[in-house]
C-alpha cells in the first residue's frame, strides 16, 4: 500500500522506500515542507534507505534543495537519486556538494545500481 500526494508517490519495497516525482513537478519550499511531512507521516517514524527517482521532476528551488538535504534526511538511513539526463546528473552533483545531506546520498542513472547501493543499509 502506497500513498500519493501532488508531487510525489511513494510506497515500501524490500524495506526500501520508493519515492517518485510526478511528472514537470516543480519543488518550492512549501512543496519540500509538504513532501517531507507525508514521507515521515507515512514511513511511521522508522529509518529506511530512500530511492528519489528523479526522472521526471522539472524544477527543484534553491531554498527547497536545502530543505530536502538538511530537514529532508530525517529517517533516512540512505538515500539514492535516479536521474535521466546529463543536466539533471550536473544538477544533482553540484546540490551534493554545496548542500551536504547528512546522510549517505549518491546520483544514480540506472535504478538497479540504485537499489545496490540502498540495500547495504
Amino acid at each position: 500500500m502506497g500513498f500519493k500526494n501532488k508531487y510525489a508517490e511513494f510506497w515500501m519495497e524490500d524495506g526500501i522506500l520508493f519515492f517518485v516525482y510526478k511528472a514537470n513537478t516543480i519543488i518550492d519550499l512549501k512543496a519540500a515542507e509538504s513532501i517531507v511531512k507525508d514521507r515521515i507521516r507515512f514511513q511511521n517514524e522508522k529509518e529506511l534507505p530512500i530511492l528519489c527517482d528523479m526522472r521526471q521532476l522539472h524544477i527543484v528551488e534553491k531554498p527547497a534543495r536545502d530543505y530536502l538535504a538538511a530537514e529532508g534526511s530525517y529517517l533516512a538511513k540512505a538515500v539514492a537519486l535516479v536521474v535521466k539526463e546529463l543536466y539533471t546528473e550536473k544538477l544533482v552533483d553540484v546540490f551534493l556538494q554545496t548542500s551536504k545531506p547528512s546522510v549517505p546520498t549518491r546520483r544514480f542513472t540506472s535504478e538497479t545500481k540504485a537499489l545496490e547501493f540502498l540495500k547495504q543499509f
